[in-house]
């Protein structure tokens, strides 16, 4: 997560100095974050902790980001909504044939 936010960030700072450039009365566009691990969002947005040493710097530079506002919103997807289940899992949920069914 924190290598997609970084892109993120970077891509996000970009148009915003591309759309200043053009003298643009575009406003900002807001970042938000999705994970379909529960664990994560609450250590987001609930600042719940965690116990693995190797991922405390993660979880503390996206909480700073999510506290600086860099980060708009922080979603939880659920299993049962989550469409890259259907590509990734044996399992499968309905969560694809519903977006390409209702485009």
């Amino acid at each position: 997560m924190v290598a997609g936010v970084d892109v993120a960030v970077v891509l996000n700072t970009t148009l915003h100095m591309i759309t200043k450039q053009l003298d643009s009365r575009l406003p900002n566009t807001p970042m938000v974050v999705y994970t379909d691990l529960f664990s994560l969002y609450e250590c987001l947005v609930k600042l719940g902790k965690t116990n693995e040493k190797r991922l405390m710097i993660d979880v503390m530079a996206l909480r700073q980001s999510y506290e600086r506002r860099e980060i708009a919103e922080v979603r939880w997807i659920d299993r049962k909504d989550n469409p890259v289940d259907t590509m990734t899992k044996l399992n499968t949920n309905k969560a694809l044939e519903r977006i390409i069914d209702t485009n």
